[in-house]
């Protein structure tokens, strides 16, 4: 078995948890220092660096809340896979047929 193929289902399992935490990250900063409102009521203005991003700010907000609801299935389905794969490849590796 090709080693890149487990590699892809390593990345599609760790990149949506890398982007929810630089996210997350993100919003705190916004929020916290930069004093931006963030809520997933309605949009606020929030000027950062002489810019109002309010929407983007709230986009940001509203996948740090709901992002774990969506990505915890990608998340899993691609980690079994990858699990499954790896497996796959231990059996095959110690028949001697790959």
């Amino acid at each position: 078995m090709p080693r890149w193929i487990p590699r892809i289902f390593m990345i599609l399992t760790l990149a949506p948890v890398v982007f929810w935490i630089a996210n997350m990250g993100a919003v705190m900063y916004l929020a916290g220092p930069n004093s931006c409102m963030i809520n997933e009521g309605s949009v606020t203005p929030c000027l950062f660096l002489g810019h109002d991003i309010g929407e983007t700010a709230y986009t940001m907000g509203m996948i740090a809340a709901w992002g774990p609801l969506f990505l915890f299935p990608c998340v899993v389905i691609t980690g079994l896979l990858w699990a499954g794969v790896v497996l796959l490849g231990k059996i095959l590796d110690r028949r001697g047929d790959a």
